[in-house]
């Protein structure tokens, strides 16, 4: 399917047009490659070169070809995926300056089923601690376990109460589905109540 040409002014232009309806849903329009010992895909070609600068599959949606590919919206723009979505760019990725929110986070209390250890399979949250009265001097040290995590990962770990004490981060160790905390109350008096810490995981 092709089109006339022009030495001057805009080359002439291919327009399909569905079919309407007054009372129901619109006509489609569907572009269906050839199927074969391997099955064909939608190409966009450069007019000037014939080279292929984009391309469209069952499972490819590719425009390597261009050097800048844009892509905006008005409104929102939902991107999803069963698995995995990855974001990948030689020179980084920018996010724009842009406000970023959303996530994954959770809260959870040491010792509720087991002392010394507490479960939250999420990227961020707050911890509170076990114990309520701390003592003076005294590190308190209990075990995070937490599937996103595994012993490469950079996990930070910062008061977010202090409980009426004076309570410090002196190690946090990740493992394999967890990490491991120790807090000192460098206090010269015991906490009043318990004390709570963020955390975030890094992979």
């Amino acid at each position: 399917l092709s089109i006339g040409e022009a030495s001057t002014g805009g080359g002439g232009s291919i327009t399909l047009n569905a079919g309407s309806s007054p009372s129901g849903a619109g006509g489609n329009i569907y572009l269906k490659p050839g199927n074969g010992s391997s099955d064909g895909a939608v190409y966009f070609v450069n007019p000037s070169t014939n080279a292929n600068y984009g391309v469209i599959s069952e499972s490819t949606l590719d425009f390597s070809g261009q050097s800048t590919i844009s892509m905006s919206s008005s409104g929102a723009v939902d991107i999803s995926s069963s698995t995995t979505v990855t974001i990948q760019g030689t020179g980084g990725v920018d996010f724009g300056d842009s406000y970023a929110y959303g996530f994954e986070t959770g809260t959870a209390t040491v010792g509720t089923e087991v002392s010394g250890e507490i479960a939250i399979n999420t990227m961020t949250g707050v911890l509170t601690s076990e114990f309520s009265n701390l003592g003076a001097g005294v590190t308190n040290s209990f075990e995070v376990v937490n599937t996103r995590v595994n012993a490469a990962s950079m996990v930070l770990v910062t008061v977010r109460k202090d409980g009426g004490c004076d309570p410090i981060v002196k190690k946090v160790e990740p493992a394999a589905n967890r990490f491991f905390v120790s807090v000192k109350n460098i206090a010269a008096t015991a906490c009043t109540s318990a004390f709570t810490l963020n955390f975030v995981v890094m992979n």
